[in-house]
């Protein structure tokens, strides 16, 4: 059993982790139904079944489009654009390549 740094063991942190992403999930399904333009990070993650920290790898090596949201010199987060996530899906469904290396690609052409 591994542990982690606050001593939980890695078996007791899973359902955790499980129930982290299924509430993501479901806010992202929410507002997907809703027509909200965008997802948080966790929420796109979720809807693409990846794990979070895979997609922030592909934001911050510029793979990924998402706006950060800052102020000054602080921690900010990420925004992920809804047609971005939107697209990947599709592609997927229409059996198309996502492009999902290709940022401007994902923005609809827009660099």
């Amino acid at each position: 059993m591994v542990s982690s740094e606050n001593g939980e063991s890695a078996t007791a942190a899973a359902p955790i982790r499980a129930q982290v992403r299924t509430s993501a999930l479901d806010r992202a399904i929410r507002k997907r139904a809703e027509g909200v333009p965008s997802y948080t990070v966790p929420e796109a993650a979720a809807l693409l079944s990846i794990s979070q920290e895979y997609l922030y790898r592909l934001i911050q090596a510029d793979e990924f489009p998402a706006v950060r949201m800052r102020l000054g010199g602080r921690h900010g987060r990420y925004v992920v654009p809804a047609k971005a996530v939107e697209k990947i899906l599709d592609d997927a469904v229409d059996g198309r390549p996502s492009g999902a290396g290709d940022p401007a690609t994902l923005r609809g052409g827009v660099a």
